[in-house]
């Protein structure tokens, strides 16, 4: 049971993430995950973690996220919170992926072709 709030400042240090080639062709992806977080202790004394998130279906991915957490209190605080802490980190995990999956969505690009008339024009505009 939490007694008091604690503010928690969640880092992430390392991304990595395989897709498959192809994008699905539905809007509403329904994707199971099997998913990890790791903790561990950083050289610098902070409580590391690694989240790891291996969904299957539709679009197979493998996506994984390192980072640290920061904390007013004692990391030995955060070691007896794991249980409080994992949904969190998992939620973060998860918008994080999805907006990675949107953003590297295949896209068209249309290219227009510039008149030659136009380029003669404006290159002649930067000659001396």
């Amino acid at each position: 049971m939490i007694t008091s709030n604690t503010n928690l400042n969640v880092c992430v240090n390392k991304i990595k993430m395989i897709r498959p080639g192809n994008n699905p062709r539905s809007c509403d992806l329904n994707l199971n995950v099997d998913w990890t977080i790791e903790y561990n202790r950083t050289d610098e004394g902070d409580m590391g973690y690694v989240c790891t998130l291996d969904a299957m279906g539709e679009m197979p991915l493998k996506f994984a996220i390192q980072g640290f957490l920061e904390c007013e209190t004692q990391i030995e605080d955060l070691e007896k919170r794991s249980d409080e802490l994992s949904p969190l980190i998992l939620d973060k995990c998860m918008n994080t992926m999805v907006n990675i999956v949107n953003a590297t969505n295949n896209s068209i690009i249309t290219i227009n072709t510039v008149p030659e008339v136009y380029l003669n024009c404006v290159s002649s505009e930067f000659k001396n």
